[in-house]
């Protein structure tokens, strides 16, 4: 049997594909800490309308939106450059 070059080598498409599927698991974790911040923001105003505070419920999810976003951010690259280079 027979082993072609091409069957080795990965082919210029492969890798342009290859390159955009990392990329793109980049850009949903940073979707995901964006949107962590915000549902947490949003959550804090409505809190403030219900309870009647002076936007300290709306800082405070900010602030625990950007904390949890960031924290689950660091896990998921820390998975990723796990896997990576297991590979």
């Amino acid at each position: 049997m027979t082993v072609n070059k091409n069957d080795e080598k990965p082919s210029e498409f492969q890798k342009i594909t290859s390159s955009y599927r990392s990329g793109w698991v980049y850009a949903e974790y940073a979707f995901q800490y964006g949107l962590s911040i915000v549902i947490c923001s949003l959550i804090g105003y409505w809190l403030d309308k219900v309870f009647g505070t002076n936007n300290i419920l709306l800082i405070a999810g900010v602030i625990l939106g950007s904390v949890g976003g960031f924290i689950n951010l660091l896990r998921a690259l820390n998975s990723a450059d796990r896997q990576g280079k297991s590979k």
